[in-house]
């Protein structure tokens, strides 16, 4: 699977947020932007990311933003989390558990970028 795979992106953001909510953690922005280290799409790929996770209730805490001229621009409402459906999708999901398994160690990224944050 390829690095910029929208399920490989979705696993990733997803695992980031379930270590972040486990872990107590606010989610690093810095972390999870388009065109950093884990997530090296453009910006208009990342928000159709988190517009389509947004909208099928895998994630919460943030609100699209519409500005004449403008792409969609997200802004936190409450904070961006993983939601409990996203959580069962993440564990249960086959396609999911298909690119845990293809990524091995780079899925555990996330992981280590949380560990770095304490």
């Amino acid at each position: 699977m390829a690095k910029d795979d929208y399920f490989v992106l979705v696993y990733k953001l997803l695992r980031y947020l379930y270590r972040c909510l486990k872990q107590g953690i606010p989610v690093d922005w810095n972390l999870v932007s388009p065109s950093s280290r884990d997530f090296p799409v453009n910006q208009e790929y990342f928000t159709y990311l988190l517009s389509h996770l947004l909208e099928d209730g895998y994630i919460e805490g943030i609100a699209e933003v519409q500005k004449v001229g403008r792409s969609v621009q997200f802004k936190e409402t409450d904070g961006l989390r993983i939601t409990p459906a996203g959580i069962a999708y993440l564990q249960e999901n086959s396609i999911m558990k298909k690119v845990e398994k293809a990524l091995g160690p780079a899925g555990e990224i996330a992981d280590l970028l949380i560990s770095n944050l304490k």
